[in-house]
C-alpha cells in the first residue's frame, strides 16, 4: 500500500501562460531593433562594396582611355542620348526604371558585367512621371562635374560659374582623394545618372539618399583615387528635403558634398 499524495501532471494556468507570452513580447521588443540594427549595417556594407567595384570600374576605364574619364552628362533629352556616358536611362520614365540594357548600354559596363552592383540592397521602389512604382535597376549616379562635355552647354548648374565645370582627365583632378565621382541618389531624386551639386552649397539640386530605412540617414561615394566612403547626415534640415532644389543655405550637408565636388578655377 502506498501513502502520501498522488502527483497528478497538469497544464499551465491562464496566468502562468499569461506570463510566459508576456516575456517572449519583452525579448522580442528587445531584440527585433538589434535585428533591424544588424540588418541595415549589413545592407550598408553590401552597397558600399558595390560602390567599390563601380569606382574601380571607372579607373579601369580611364586607363585604358590614355587618362579620359567616363563621361557623365546624359544628353540633352531622353531622345538625343549621349552614347559615350557612363550609363543610359532615365529613371522617372516607367519604361527604364526596370530595363537592365540601359545599364548594359553604358561605357562602365563591360568593365564590370554585373547588374547587382548598381543597385543598393536597401533601396526602395522608384516612382514614375505616370505615377508607376518599381524597383530600379539603378542606385547611383555620377557627379556633373566628371567627364568632358560640350563647352557650349554653359556651366552645370549655372551657379558653378566661379569654379571648373568638368574635368576631363584624371590628370586635371587636383585632389582625386577629396573629389567625389559616384554618389547614392535619393529614390525619389534618381533620373537620369547625373547628379548635379551646386557648388556655392546654397541649393540641393539633386539629393543623395535621406532615409532612416537606407544605412540610417547616410549614403555611400566613391572618390577619384579609388576610395569608397559612407557619410552620415548630420544636419536635421537634410532630413526633410523630398523633392529637388530645396534652398538649404549654410546646410552642413550640402557644404561638405558642395567642397568635395569641384574647384574654384
Amino acid at each position: 500500500m502506498r501513502h502520501g499524495r498522488t502527483q497528478d501532471p497538469r497544464g499551465f494556468t491562464l496566468i502562468e501562460l499569461l506570463a510566459v507570452i508576456a516575456t517572449i513580447g519583452i525579448l522580442a521588443a528587445m531584440l527585433l531593433p538589434v535585428l533591424g540594427r544588424a540588418k541595415i549595417k549589413a545592407q550598408r556594407t553590401q552597397c558600399l562594396n558595390n560602390t567599390r567595384q563601380l569606382i574601380m570600374a571607372w579607373g579601369m576605364y580611364s586607363s585604358d582611355n590614355q587618362g579620359w574619364i567616363v563621361e557623365s552628362y546624359p544628353g540633352p533629352s531622353p531622345g538625343q542620348p549621349n552614347p559615350n556616358a557612363w550609363v543610359q536611362g532615365d529613371l522617372t520614365l516607367p519604361e527604364d526604371i526596370t530595363n537592365t540594357e540601359k545599364i548594359k548600354d553604358g561605357k562602365l559596363f563591360s568593365y564590370t558585367q554585373s547588374l547587382k552592383i548598381y543597385q543598393c540592397p536597401a533601396a526602395s521602389d522608384v516612382v514614375a512621371q505616370n505615377g508607376s512604382k518599381a524597383r530600379a535597376v539603378r542606385s547611383f549616379s555620377m557627379s556633373s562635374f566628371m567627364g568632358y562635355r560640350r563647352p557650349d552647354l554653359g556651366n552645370i548648374p549655372e551657379t558653378a560659374y566661379r569654379h571648373v565645370p568638368y574635368f576631363s582627365k584624371e590628370a586635371e583632378i587636383s585632389r582625386p582623394s577629396q573629389m567625389w565621382v559616384l554618389i547614392e541618389e535619393d529614390e525619389r531624386s534618381i533620373n537620369d545618372g547625373f547628379f548635379i551639386t551646386d557648388p556655392e552649397a546654397r541649393v540641393w539640386i539633386d539629393f543623395p539618399t535621406i532615409s532612416e530605412n537606407r544605412h540610417a540617414y547616410g549614403y555611400n561615394l566613391a572618390f577619384a583615387d579609388g576610395r569608397a566612403s559612407s557619410w552620415k547626415i548630420t544636419d536635421l534640415r537634410t532630413k526633410r528635403i523630398g523633392r529637388h532644389k530645396t534652398e538649404q543655405s549654410s546646410n552642413a550637408d550640402l557644404k561638405r558634398l558642395a567642397d568635395a565636388t569641384t574647384v574654384l578655377r
